[in-house]
């Protein structure tokens, strides 16, 4: 009789083990995933640039003498311009490569900017990665766009691709 309470524990145990085993490779696998997103070029690029688009652009924010694009209206104040997103989607609608020269990067680049509000605006720059893009890494951040007086919350979605 205490031999059949012996092989239930037996069992019992089995299954904890078995149970245990397969939360740490559940563990390694996603710790290995994190790290194999985090030294990717593309990806470091992509945390590179959607930090970028939060400072100011230099040396104004006309578009004629830009050299390194940026939202912000100073290093102060992070708010978003609507004038810099709109001259940004004008020059970058009319040649292509001027968003990466921007940017500093070797990789295309699509930025949308859409605002959450009841009837949503929607800036693009740039094209839109295609369905056939090699590597594509996607950001999204949240900001505020300023429109003279009136600001709406926006997402700022960053796409890189090859």
């Amino acid at each position: 009789m205490k031999g059949q309470y012996f092989s239930f524990d037996a069992i019992i145990g089995a299954v904890i083990f078995v149970m245990a085993l397969v939360a740490l490779l559940s563990y390694w696998h996603s710790v290995k995933a994190y790290l194999d997103y985090q030294n990717d070029v593309l990806s470091r690029d992509a945390v590179r640039i959607s930090n970028l688009l939060f400072t100011p652009a230099v040396p104004s924010s006309d578009c004629a003498t830009m050299s390194r694009l940026g939202f912000s209206f100073s290093w102060d104040d992070r708010r978003v311009d609507k004038n810099v997103i709109d001259c940004a989607k004008t020059r970058a609608g009319a040649d292509p490569n001027w968003l990466r020269s921007v940017l500093g990067t070797q990789y295309n680049v699509s930025i949308t900017v859409t605002t959450v509000q009841d009837k949503p605006l929607v800036w693009q720059i740039g094209q839109e990665a295609p369905a056939s893009a090699a590597e594509n890494v996607k950001m999204r951040r949240l900001a505020t766009v300023v429109d003279g007086k009136d600001s709406y919350l926006a997402r700022i979605d960053l796409s890189l691709y090859r």
